[in-house]
């Protein structure tokens, strides 16, 4: 992935800066003071959203296996608003999380991956339908004629992500592309995170936040860029 680690590098060098003010999502505070008795000092979401998952990893390395669970059921469906995991189904990624590992099948990543960053975010990131979206797309709108990697599409509730998987998708089948496979997905997802922020000396959760909060704008980009002409990837 060596192209797509010079696109995503130049992507983050050009939005970095405004991560602080792009990235928003909502944090209830009397929540993790009742729960956890923790308490954010951030002045914004992105602040607040790195303090938090730094905490929580804290609090996750000296708790019991009861207590992971309550962490991970905050993680997923509290704060990343993802209801519809079965008990018996979250408290398997906390057994698999809590050996130090991730489950090995694309299923639930969305779920799972956020067990995983909230346990250990220097290891682990998230990986949702947003941030997937966001990888596609910024290759192809680079148009830098570089191969191009297409990650797997998740369901999610952005309706602007709705109406662009589809003309995404089609132009990468139409050229190509080289389709990461499932099982490996997760593993050159952190890989390419590494790999960006080492160099600018910033964490795997910076670059995983900065695609997540530009997915959207990506998806409108996407939409009119739906043109003959434009350069495809190889």
């Amino acid at each position: 992935m060596k192209h797509l680690d010079a696109t995503l590098r130049s992507f983050a060098e050009s939005n970095l800066p405004t991560l602080p003010q792009v990235y928003t999502w909502k944090l209830n505070a009397s929540v993790l003071q009742q729960s956890f008795g923790l308490t954010l000092a951030g002045t914004n979401g992105y602040e607040r959203t790195r303090e938090l998952k730094r905490k929580l990893a804290q609090a996750w390395a000296s708790s019991p296996p009861p207590r992971r669970t309550e962490l991970a059921d905050y993680a997923v469906r509290v704060w990343g608003g993802v209801r519809g995991n079965a008990a018996k189904t979250l408290q398997g990624y906390v057994d698999v999380v809590s050996q130090g590992e991730v489950p090995a099948t694309h299923k639930g990543i969305a779920s799972w991956s956020k067990v995983a960053a909230f346990s250990d975010p220097e290891r682990h990131a998230i990986f949702d339908a947003r941030v997937s979206f966001s990888l596609n797309a910024i290759q192809w709108l680079a148009k830098d004629e570089a191969p191009c990697w297409w990650f797997p599409k998740l369901p999610g509730r952005n309706t602007h992500l709705k109406e662009a998987w589809p003309i995404l998708k089609e132009r990468a089948d139409a050229e190509r592309w080289t389709r990461v496979g499932t099982r490996e997905t997760y593993s050159s997802y952190i890989q390419l995170l590494e790999q960006t922020a080492g160099p600018l000396g910033v964490d795997i959760g910076d670059i995983e936040m900065l695609l997540f909060a530009k997915a959207t704008e990506l998806a409108n980009l996407v939409r009119p860029a739906a043109r003959p002409g434009s350069t495809p990837c190889r």
